[in-house]
């Protein structure tokens, strides 16, 4: 990450954010077996978990 990076500029905090406004997994923006598309699966992975624990 360089010096001009923010949080939202994280691969985890996009994950995130993809679950959140409702993206497919399968829109992840990184290629196969980077680290940053794990942190972004991981991400929306725990996203998915927070919205169904929140689901009655």
């Amino acid at each position: 990450m360089d010096a001009t990076a923010t949080a939202s500029d994280s691969p985890f905090i996009q994950g995130r954010n993809a679950r959140l406004y409702g993206k497919p997994r399968s829109e992840c923006p990184y290629p196969e077996g980077s680290e940053e598309r794990a942190a972004w699966i991981q991400a929306y992975d725990e996203a998915a978990k927070t919205d169904e624990a929140r689901s009655p």
